[in-house]
């Protein structure tokens, strides 16, 4: 008897979520590089964190130790979604690494960036 199953399994959460009021945040569980495999499965995740207008998202990179030409876009993508529905986006805490891709990319023009999560909270 053949008891496998043909239902796929849903993917494990890549991401710890925190709600505070109309505040998100959310940080990567176990990630050190923000790279292709996993950018469709990240917007999956917060794209509906952003809702229907009035909510920011505190994207926590603390832990990203590499990140990618999809992870960039990635967080553009989100950006976008979140200007397009009245949202906002923020990110916090980048690595040394990171922050020199960012800043390569002239992207802290673009992006919110904030020190710590303490520091990106306090602003809000």
């Amino acid at each position: 008897m053949n008891t496998a199953s043909n239902t796929p399994r849903e993917a494990a959460s890549l991401l710890n979520i925190t709600r505070q009021g109309n505040r998100v945040i959310a940080e990567f569980i176990d990630i050190k590089r923000f790279t292709l495999p996993i950018t469709d499965q990240v917007k999956d995740e917060l794209r509906p964190l952003l809702g229907d207008g009035g909510k920011t998202l505190i994207f926590d990179l603390h832990d990203i130790e590499f990140i990618d030409s999809s992870g960039i876009g990635c967080i553009i993508a989100l950006l976008k979604t979140a200007k397009s529905v009245g949202s906002s986006l923020k990110l916090c805490d980048l690595t040394p690494d990171v922050m020199d891709i960012f800043k390569l990319l002239h992207l802290q023009v673009i992006f919110d960036i904030s020190g710590t999560r303490a520091d990106c909270l306090r602003d809000i």
